[in-house]
């Protein structure tokens, strides 16, 4: 099998890749679909920082990291070099360690080695392997990183088998494994991990293959110090590596050979180390080249960040499985060789590719976090363009303010990557930005079964209904289910070392404190927190999307986007996954109402009173939990049930629609301004819901609130409107005003001092609006806007 062939394997839903090197386009046209058309969307990647950046400024900006996968630049003294490939399933996994990075070359132009090591039912054993691969990927997350945590949640989450072993993680009672993750650490070298598993068996001779020499071959030495001296033979790639020539000499029973065939076109960048023992043969291949940096990590100055595999074979048998047997065959002379002594050496050049920091997109908000990398440069602008590389509004001026968060119109197109503007005339390289709203739902592993059934009648759904809350009832209890297995959170022996602390992780906060530290951290100019919770993905959240569809409350389609372009790559084997619009069942509304009935159908009273009990049941609820903390899971049930009960009410004058069952008067006592009423009086009234509302630190937990808050003021000006306009419901006026003003006091602390959330919640008021003043026969510009 080709390497990239693997990612094309059904049956994974995540997938977590370091590379050192990164070619955007390569990975997007090759891994990057195939990966999709399999289903794996849960996908991220971490490359070097200044590798990442060249290949930006050369190449341009990827088309699809920020938004349908997140990249993360990570940083070494050195090289941030590893090259795992981790695939995660719900009962499988695969992961491969090697030499190859994500580039055109590495997937598919050089010659590369990677070991691979496979989790099923027949090979149980290697769950530990992925858990420490998944923990050495974590730690080099960098602090403040804002979607790791979440996208690693998700894996977790949907794999039992992964989360059990970093949970319980089996005691190693073999002290030289068969196979072992090697990667660069403080307390052990790679030389020093490489010894401790050989163990006890003599070495008596080493074989290496390496594209990248020290000046010194200072690596070599150490690693034969370390193995007792056995004598080494070096096998070279002589059209390609440049060897220091001079340093030979000095070393004893070293030889050296052709890698390869004189014949071979390809370049040989396969890393090699066969320790030929006396009772097995010690193969160690990854990413590390025989370099101090390498195999001494961060024990030495300007160490590498590398991974391998460390596998012990019987002896005698590790040369002719790589098809090496005859090398020997093969002797090079010191005059084939290219001299490193003369080599132009090449690395990226932080001046010429000069990083442009974090760029992070939420709620029509977009903040800039300058780069960690310690620069004399004076940043003046910002310059946001869109997915065509068009410019995206006027450039942002950084030299008025220490302000780092802006608003920025999504409507109907959003930026797509960014550059950064110094005061010396100098740009960085471009800046892709992490798209968090259109991220949490591209990268969502698709959901199986039972669940997906009903997460897609959510997604189907075109009007408000009963359906809406069944639905939620369902999902809640799968959820449940699902939470007396997995707690949602990150493992507690993955939460530390850790990029941000666990008070970040899992901080929640009453809703007054949140608005509070929401509120500072504005003025000190960024509302985004240290990491994201992962109520996106949850049932309430689904339902929320929903709701906001319902009304219109959606802007540019950027799923249609994405799928239109990963569409268009051709010759991948791409199988198109992602799921079609649902088709437009229901007719437009007309403006005109069609009639109105002279007696209520005997159904239209069922439905009715079916409505009634849905609010008897949050009554209910609500009382069950009364003392409790709260989630803002209850204020989508709140909000959905509102519109629902607007959907279904009758007009203040004029004929109603078929569907429009709830009179503004009733002996029923289905009247929809008192349900109404009832449903805001649980929140609104003697009991104030935000005070033992508990949010998380995310900011999408804010917009939920202003969801609910423009739902229920519209609800209560609407009931209070339909109460005014009928003699019978005079008992209603008084106490439906009462909560109206309650509402309007409640929303006026929420958006407080924050243009952003009020422009927000008018917008939400508006599509409200939309929806349901021509229904109800209300004035459309009744209800004034929030200043």
């Amino acid at each position: 099998m080709k390497y990239f062939d693997v990612f094309a394997e059904s049956g994974f839903h995540s997938a977590f890749l370091t590379t050192y090197a990164f070619g955007a386009q390569a990975f997007e046209d090759v891994p990057f679909s195939k990966l999709r058309g399999a289903k794996c969307r849960n996908i991220v990647i971490l490359a070097d920082r200044q590798m990442a950046n060249q290949s930006f400024a050369e190449l341009g900006s990827p088309q699809f990291a920020g938004s349908s996968y997140h990249l993360i630049k990570a940083d070494a003294p050195g090289a941030f070099h590893p090259k795992i490939t981790l695939l995660i399933g719900a009962k499988k996994g695969r992961l491969l360690v090697g030499s190859a990075n994500l580039t055109a070359l590495g997937l598919g132009g050089n010659k590369e080695l990677i070991a691979n090591l496979n989790y099923n039912e027949e090979a149980p054993g290697n769950a530990g392997h992925f858990a420490d691969a998944l923990s050495y990927i974590r730690s080099k997350v960098p602090p403040g990183d804002l979607w790791f945590a979440t996208a690693m949640q998700r894996a977790l989450r949907s794999a039992s088998w992964l989360r059990d072993a970093i949970e319980n993680p089996l005691p190693s009672e073999d002290t030289e494994p068969e196979v072992a993750l090697l990667t660069d650490r403080v307390n052990a070298t790679i030389v020093d991990q490489i010894a401790t598993n050989i163990g006890s068996d003599p070495i008596d001779r080493m074989v290496i293959i390496s594209p990248y020499w020290d000046m010194k071959l200072e690596g070599l030495s150490r690693l034969r110090a370390n193995l007792g001296m056995p004598p080494a033979d070096l096998l070279i790639d002589a059209d390609t590596t440049y060897f220091p020539k001079s340093e030979l000499p000095r070393l004893t029973d070293v030889e050296l050979f052709r890698v390869a065939a004189s014949d071979n076109k390809r370049f040989v960048h396969a890393k090699l180390i066969i320790a030929q023992g006396r009772s097995w043969d010690h193969v160690i291949s990854g990413s590390m080249n025989c370099t101090l940096p390498a195999l001494l990590g961060p024990t030495v100055a300007r160490g590498n960040a590398e991974a391998g595999i460390y596998k012990r074979v019987p002896s005698g048998t590790a040369l002719a499985a790589l098809g090496l047997e005859t090398y020997r065959n093969r002797p090079l002379q010191m005059q084939d060789l290219h001299d490193l002594a003369f080599a132009a050496i090449k690395s990226p050049n932080e001046d010429k590719f000069v990083d442009g920091g974090t760029l992070i997109l939420q709620s029509g908000r977009i903040a800039w976090t300058p780069p960690t990398s310690k620069t004399m440069r004076k940043p003046a602008a910002i310059a946001l363009l869109d997915r065509d590389g068009s410019e995206f509004g006027k450039p942002i001026d950084l030299t008025r303010g220490d302000n780092m968060e802006w608003h920025v119109d999504v409507e109907t197109r959003r930026p797509r990557s960014g550059v950064v503007r110094y005061a010396d005339g100098s740009v960085s390289a471009p800046v892709q930005i992490i798209d968090l709203d259109v991220l949490s739902v591209r990268t969502l592993p698709p959901a199986q079964g039972r669940k997906k059934s009903l997460i897609d009648t959510l997604a189907e759904t075109m009007n408000e209904d009963l359906i809406l809350i069944e639905t939620l009832n369902q999902l809640e209890a799968l959820e449940f289910d699902e939470a007396s297995v997995n707690d949602g959170n990150l493992p507690k022996a993955m939460t530390a070392p850790s990029p941000v602390s666990e008070d970040q992780q899992h901080a929640v906060l009453t809703y007054e404190e949140f608005v509070r530290a929401r509120s500072r951290a504005i003025m000190q100019g960024s509302v985004f927190s240290g990491s994201l919770s992962t109520h996106h993905d949850s049932a309430a959240n689904s339902l929320s999307v929903a709701l906001n569809r319902i009304i219109g409350l959606v802007g540019v389609d950027l799923n249609a986007d994405e799928d239109r372009e990963l569409n268009t790559i051709a010759a991948m084997d791409f199988r198109v996954t992602e799921p079609e619009a649902p088709e437009e069942n229901t007719k437009p509304m007309q403006p005109e109402i069609a009639y109105k009935p002279a007696n209520a159908t005997k159904r239209a009273v069922a439905t009715a009173k079916k409505m009634k009990e849905a609010v008897d049941a949050f009554e209910e609820r609500c009382r069950s939990l009364k003392g409790r903390p709260i989630t803002t899971a209850e204020l989508v049930r709140l909000r959905a049930l509102l519109q629902i009960l607007l959907s279904h009410a009758q007009p203040i004058r004029g004929e109603a629609l078929p569907n429009q069952i709830l009179p503004i008067h009733t002996k029923g006592s289905y009247d929809w301004p008192r349900l109404v009423g009832r449903l805001l009086n649980q929140h609104f009234g003697t009991a104030r819901a935000l005070q033992t509302l508990q949010v998380a630190q995310d900011e999408t937990e804010q917009k939920r609130v202003l969801e609910y808050l423009a739902v229920a003021d519209w609800a209560a000006r609407a009931a209070v409107a339909a109460a005014a306009s009928d003699p019978k419901t005079t008992e209603l006026r008084r106490p439906l005003g009462n909560l109206a003003k309650a509402l309007a006091a409640q929303v006026a602390v929420a958006i407080k001092d924050i243009e952003g959330d009020k422009a927000y919640l008018n917008e939400l008021l508006l599509k409200l609006d939309e929806r349901f003043a021509d229904r109800l026969a209300l004035r459309r510009r009744q209800f004034p806007e929030f200043d």
